[in-house]
């Protein structure tokens, strides 16, 4: 198992022996970015050499290999990862390979040095290949991964994801788009949008999406009516109030919001302050979770390919283990799902 000494050569012998500075073999140790992947292996196998790295064992040699991934997931209690999880567990089958399943809590719990304990275990266990969903990474442990010659695909990035990493998500950009352009369809002018968390790359693509079909209809976008729900339902619901807290004859007459979830809640918040969803102001979500069917008028939402994105994140893993070179980015297409919540104004 890939453990860190805490006594023996310093990080000064390492150092020497790896041609580098302390700082670049502390940078290392402690899985920070800014070293390049070849300097990185460079202190990766000094650190090896001098044992303060213990090199596990390699997959080939454990039991059951060329079979068993892992799949680090976030939000495992979610709907949308349960829809993710039934694709992944469904291809799984198909190709033969069993899988382990973990959160990805487990995994930001174990990020102190480049082989973090979530990586010990998955290395040590003989894994013959890494899913990653809604996770997001250092470039340390990737490195890691590829020394170890672990393969790995991530489904829905959160951040741009390492060269040569294969990666999987929705059109979120042309369903951000989509959704905004239904609003305008049906008269509305006064669209709001309540975004996702702002670093995250999903949450980009919609407000560009939201952007562009406002741009594209000549529609202004008041700095008011833009607000970050952060993917979470607290913050959507504050997000919402601060749009129904302006004048009538400026608040939104729609807003589009970036996850069924944070809809919900900006769904209750309407009612609320006296307001019926729909009639006073029409919602468009985004995922089609089963959430957004139980909320009452059903939401208008788009619909990404939950299941498709896991079973092709799989799909593409198994091509790596087999010594495939898969293309880089899979986007596949969204749909929108019209219901109740959205009525012409």
């Amino acid at each position: 198992m890939v453990e860190t000494v805490r006594t023996g050569p310093t990080m000064a012998v390492v150092a020497r022996m790896a041609g580098v500075s302390v700082p670049t073999v502390s940078k290392v140790i402690n899985g920070r970015g800014g070293v390049g992947a070849a300097t990185r292996q460079k202190v990766t196998e000094a650190l090896l050499e001098v044992g303060y790295l213990r090199r596990p064992s390699k997959p080939s040699d454990q039991p059951g290999s060329g079979r068993l991934i892992d799949v680090v997931m976030h939000g495992l209690r979610t709907t949308y990862a349960a829809n993710v999880l039934d694709g992944i567990e469904a291809a799984a089958r198909d190709a033969g390979l069993d899988i382990v399943v973990a959160s990805s809590d487990y995994a930001h719990r174990h990020r102190e040095y480049p082989g973090g304990g979530w990586l010990d275990h998955l290395i040590d266990r003989g894994t013959a290949g890494v899913l990653l969903v809604l996770l997001e990474t250092t470039a340390a442990q990737h490195d890691w991964l590829t020394h170890f010659g672990i393969p790995c695909v991530i489904v829905d990035p959160i951040s741009p994801p390492p060269p040569g990493v294969p990666t999987v998500a929705a059109d979120n950009e042309g369903g951000g788009a989509a959704a905004t352009r239904h609003l305008i369809e049906l008269g509305h002018q006064r669209i709001a949008y309540i975004g996702g968390s702002p670093g995250k790359l999903c949450a980009k693509a919609r407000l560009a999406g939201y952007r562009t079909a406002m741009s594209d209809a000549g529609l202004p976008i008041p700095e008011s009516y833009l607000h970050d729900g952060n993917f979470n339902e607290p913050d959507a619901a504050l997000a919402m109030a601060k749009l129904l807290a302006q004048p009538t004859a400026k608040r939104p007459t729609a807003v589009f919001v970036a996850s069924d979830l944070m809809a919900v809640s900006a769904c209750r918040v309407i009612r609320e302050h006296g307001l019926q969803v729909g009639k006073d102001i029409s919602v468009v979500g985004f995922d089609d979770v089963d959430e957004a069917r139980a909320t009452a008028p059903m939401l208008t939402t788009v619909r990404q390919p939950l299941g498709e994105m896991g079973a092709t994140g799989l799909r593409l893993l198994f091509d790596r283990m087999r010594g495939a070179d898969p293309q880089g980015h899979v986007e596949l297409p969204i749909e929108l799902i019209v219901r109740e919540s959205a009525v012409p104004n």
